[in-house]
This record gives C-alpha cells, sequence and structure tokens, in this order.
C-alpha cells in the first residue's frame, strides 16, 4: 500500500493537471486521496508547498530517465541523443508528469528556491553542453540559453508525437526530429 504522502502526490499531479491549481482545493486533493485534510497539512503545510514538492519529485523523476543510458565514453552528441530520446519517451511513459511540468515548470506557483534546486537536478546535462561548447562542437551562447533552446525544441517535439502518436514508432521520424535538434544547437 503506497503510504499517504505518496498518495497525496499522485491524487495532487492528477488533479492540478485536469482542474489547475486554482481549480483544485486541498479538502478535493484530502478527499480523492483518501486521506483527512488534516493530514495532507501534516505531510505539507500549504497548497504552495504541496505544489514545490510535486513539482521536484517529477523533477527527480525526470532527470534519473533523462540520463539513463548515457555513456560517459560517448560522443557529445550521442550523449544529447540519448537525452533526446529519453525526454520523448518519458512523456509518454508519464504523460500527466510531462504535463504539469509543462504546466507549471514557469508558472508564479513555483517559488525561486524550488527552481533553483529543481535546475540543479540539471547538472549532469548542463555539464554535456559545457563541455560541447568548450570543444565547439555547440553553439558559443550562454549555457542557460542554449538549454532552454534545447528544452524548447524537445516540448515541441514532443507535442507533435503526441498530436500525431503513430509516427512515435517511425525511428525515421524520431531520426528526422534528433536531427533538427542537432541542427538547432550544433556549433
Amino acid at each position: 500500500m503506497k503510504d499517504k504522502r505518496e498518495q497525496i502526490l499522485e491524487t495532487s499531479l492528477k488533479l492540478f493537471v485536469e482542474r489547475g491549481f486554482h481549480n483544485t482545493p486541498t479538502s478535493l486533493i484530502a478527499k480523492e486521496a483518501g486521506v483527512a485534510t488534516g493530514t495532507l497539512f501534516h505531510y505539507f503545510k500549504t497548497k504552495e508547498e504541496l505544489i514545490n514538492s510535486l513539482y521536484l519529485e517529477i523533477k527527480d523523476d525526470m532527470i534519473a530517465v533523462l540520463v539513463n543510458k548515457i555513456d560517459t565514453h560517448d560522443t557529445i552528441k550521442a550523449k544529447l541523443k540519448q537525452v533526446f530520446m529519453n525526454s520523448v519517451f518519458w512523456a509518454f511513459n508519464k504523460p500527466f508528469q510531462q504535463l504539469f511540468f509543462m504546466q507549471y515548470s514557469h508558472s508564479p506557483y513555483i517559488d525561486q528556491i524550488t527552481k533553483d534546486q529543481g535546475m540543479q537536478r540539471f547538472s549532469g546535462i548542463l555539464e554535456i553542453i559545457e563541455d560541447g561548447k568548450k570543444t565547439e562542437i555547440l553553439k558559443n551562447i550562454s549555457t542557460a540559453l542554449l538549454f532552454e533552446m534545447a528544452q524548447g525544441f524537445i516540448n515541441g517535439t514532443i507535442k507533435y508525437f503526441r498530436e500525431n502518436q503513430q509516427k512515435l514508432k517511425d525511428q525515421t521520424e524520431l531520426e528526422n526530429a534528433f536531427s533538427a535538434f542537432w541542427d538547432g544547437i550544433k556549433g
């Protein structure tokens, strides 16, 4: 049986994605999670703390998947291709998490401390970008800008495949998407 904190987070995720932050009262989260409202506030002092905790949990899950199967001996291109492909498949394997991330990653509900903690989780990917810039494989622009551009391209790719799910099985389509991504960030 899931622990109460995990149940609250899972229920919150579903409700926030379906109803939005303002239309999801804590009383509904508690009811749907099968816990007392007081129990919810035992784990999370405020609704904002709940959403920030959920954001970091999703980031932890996401980063574990994104860096999966990256070989330290691979080229910068091979490493970023693995991150790209992992990102697309994470979004399809974890649709609520991906939708939450899209809705809330730039939201005022996520406080700056949490955003900073979230970015720290991407340090391994940021190091790949830095290495690529140092070796002139990637564009020599700010790492933060390059990261945002890459993330935007990945999000666009995910949106495309979400709307054209039959094409997700087409390896050529995936390779073409990566090729366009790579052309956008290479030096």
